[in-house]
């Protein structure tokens, strides 16, 4: 790799979340127009999810690690089911909608339910290819995440270059700490937003995407999105239900892969950052 290169993962997070979803983000995986994605073991779609990643042997799959669940009549929770889950779910035996109150949580019951996640994506027949976190909730316990990534050997949803909004006080030490594991992380992170302003169209969320694309920075980048098909099903779950229909058209228009090919950026998946951390290719 140059140091000039410029590496792209198009990632679709919340795979298993609905049916809507799952549909769209298997099929942008088929027609190669997303690089990877991974799944939240804990909501109800996930085996429909799991099926086709064990199925699709090529699919670039990681673990969506959950401890929150933030729309108001879609609901689910922990699958540790075994263990201490008191301060992490609310009084119905949900995960919290917000951040604030998963940030109180007990720091051993949260290493118990992530490890709880992967492993039961592993009992699905998924082969995690990385490691990431549902609305950032992994900023409160990162060095947990860490060892979890370095326990299974997977990389991590990480950078030293936190996009704004993603403010960590202790950088510096997770970052020796994943170094010192092994943990590897891509050097950039840059998501969709998936909330429209008032009279913004898809040509507006393409061109988004286009300018992000275009100043892309040197490096190995993870570009996140939240594809799904609109469906009266995704419309009672969320408000956001436009701009998920719009996520998963931007990186099948042609305009936006002209970008791609024009600025010479190499879309790659996670699967390359794992094999690079086993050790599996130079």
């Amino acid at each position: 790799m140059n140091k000039n290169d410029r590496l792209l993962i198009l990632h679709a997070d919340d795979f298993g979340m609905c049916h809507a979803t799952n549909q769209a983000i298997i099929k942008l995986l088929e027609e190669g127009s997303i690089s990877s994605t991974t799944l939240m073991v804990n909501c109800p779609w996930s085996m429909e999810a799991a099926t086709a990643a064990k199925n699709n042997p090529n699919f670039d799959v990681g673990v969506h690690l959950t401890l929150t669940s933030e729309w108001d009549h879609y609901k689910w929770g922990p699958v540790n089911i075994n263990g201490n889950v008191d301060t992490l779910v609310n009084e119905l035996g949900y995960f919290p909608p917000n951040l604030e109150k998963i940030a109180e949580a007990d720091r051993e019951q949260v290493r118990e339910e992530i490890t709880a996640q992967i492993e039961k994506a592993i009992q699905m027949g998924v082969d995690p290819t990385h490691l990431d976190s549902h609305m950032g909730a992994y900023l409160f316990f990162m060095d947990i995440h860490i060892e979890a990534a370095a326990k299974y050997n997977l990389p991590l949803r990480f950078t030293k270059n936190p996009p704004p909004g993603f403010h960590v006080e202790t950088l510096e030490e997770l970052i020796k700490l994943a170094d010192s594991k092994g943990v590897l992380y891509p050097d950039h992170l840059i998501g969709l937003p998936f909330w429209l302003n008032e009279g913004d169209g898809y040509e507006t969320s393409r061109q988004n995407a286009i300018d992000i694309l275009k100043n892309l920075q040197p490096g190995i980048t993870e570009l996140f999105l939240h594809p799904s098909y609109e469906s009266e099903e995704l419309k009672g779950i969320t408000e956001t239900w436009q701009a998920r229909q719009y996520e998963f058209d931007i990186f099948r228009d042609p305009e936006v892969k002209k970008v791609l090919e024009e600025e010479n950026i190499k879309v790659i998946g996670w699967k390359e950052l794992r094999d690079r951390q086993r050790g599996n290719q130079a």
